[in-house]
């Protein structure tokens, strides 16, 4: 019995003992393995607060670097007017920021919007132009002697033109923004100089029956303006010169070279003109009527009175009323044509000067005293 005993204590013991070394072999393990765990997420944060050291680092030298813009407040269509209140200051990146970023949107500038904008949009110089300060000598003036397209639209960006019938079309005014609109009559904005241009050219569409006539923009703010080309009348730079308001004396000068070349193609053409009016012939738009150009008159009378202002005054030696169609060019039993009803309109030059060029006219053709003939 007290071997057993004593057996079964040695087997106890040494079952201890075994324990008891294993024991001691996973506590070294455990303890071996939290040291490299502890190690390793040591090693880990470290790196992470490099990383994070990094960023911030990086993060603060990009906020030294940063641009200043300005975006919009508000969404804005294009042509629309862009004032200091609709414009918000904004830092951007440098990376991220464009280089023609707009920088002086807070100066009391107006600017005008090329294209639409979105609100939050960072402004550039290309989408924006500046707003041109307002002349002394700007007026609105309405025109009602120009042919104009037959889907122009209030606010449409228009150039007038004249064209003459030699073919040779010129430039009057350009890139201007109809303000009213109430067909046939326009409202724009002109200048003294812009004026006394336009009376030149409603004087040469009156004696050489030419056609003034508007053309719309297809992207009036992403296309640049025209260079007006039209030379005006020497009468017309005689007065230019004597006017305060005017002192582009080079564009002066052009003009007169240009002006010179323009009478010598036109007395070269004058022997060959058809007898039919210009302004009702083929190239004419179909709205055009005898009353915008008295120097023509309707269909009916066409072949015979395609001049009728130069015979008036050299038959009679006064300016006579021009002819207007259906009125005037109705033939007698004699085979001449009707006297001209007092009661029509005359053409007007539109009230934008008292225009000496239409009594020297008739001072010249008074002076000439050519004999009055039966002829139409």
């Amino acid at each position: 019995m007290s071997k057993l005993r004593q057996r079964t204590r040695h087997m106890l013991y040494a079952g201890l003992a075994g324990a008891a070394a294993v024991g001691v072999v996973f506590a070294g393990y455990a303890a071996v393995s939290g040291v490299r765990h502890h190690a390793k997420e040591n090693e880990i944060r470290e790196e992470y607060r490099r990383q994070i050291a990094k960023l911030e680092q990086a993060r603060l030298n990009e906020e030294k670097q940063m641009v200043s813009g300005w975006a919009l407040a508000r969404d804005v269509a294009a042509g629309e007017t862009v004032t200091p209140k609709d414009l918000v200051r904004v830092r951007l990146p440098q990376g991220a920021a464009p280089a023609n970023l707009l920088e002086s949107g807070g100066d009391g500038e107006v600017k005008i919007a090329k294209i639409e904008l979105r609100k939050g949009t960072a402004l550039t110089d290309a989408m924006v132009y500046v707003a041109h300060p307002l002349q002394a000598d700007l007026r609105n003036r309405e025109l009602q002697a120009i042919v104009l397209p037959s889907d122009l639209r209030q606010h449409d960006v228009v150039d007038v033109r004249i064209q003459f019938p030699t073919g040779q079309d010129y430039i009057i005014l350009s890139k201007k923004k109809i303000d009213k609109l109430l067909s046939p009559a326009m409202w724009i904005q002109m200048t003294e100089q812009e004026m006394l241009a336009l009376s030149s050219a409603m004087v040469d569409a009156y004696l050489h029956d030419a056609k003034l006539y508007a053309v719309t923009y297809v992207e009036p703010e992403m296309q640049d303006k025209a260079v007006p080309t039209y030379p005006v009348n020497k009468e017309v730079l005689k007065l230019i010169a004597s006017d305060p308001n005017i002192v582009n004396r080079a564009e002066r000068k052009l003009s007169e070279s240009i002006r010179a070349a323009l009478e010598k193609d036109l007395e070269k053409a004058a022997p060959d003109k058809a007898a039919g009016s210009f302004a009702e012939s083929e190239f004419a738009p179909s709205g055009l009527s005898a009353g915008m150009y008295p120097g023509s008159i309707g269909s009916a009378g066409q072949d015979r009175s395609g001049s009728a202002f130069r015979d008036a005054t050299s038959n009679n030696g006064n300016m006579v009323e021009p002819a207007r169609a259906g009125s005037n060019s109705a033939e007698g039993p004699s085979g001449d044509l009707s006297a001209a009803d007092s009661s029509q309109d005359s053409f007007s030059l539109g009230d934008v000067q008292d225009n000496k060029l239409l009594e020297k006219s008739i001072k010249e053709n008074q002076g000439s005293g050519t004999p009055t003939s039966d002829q139409p």
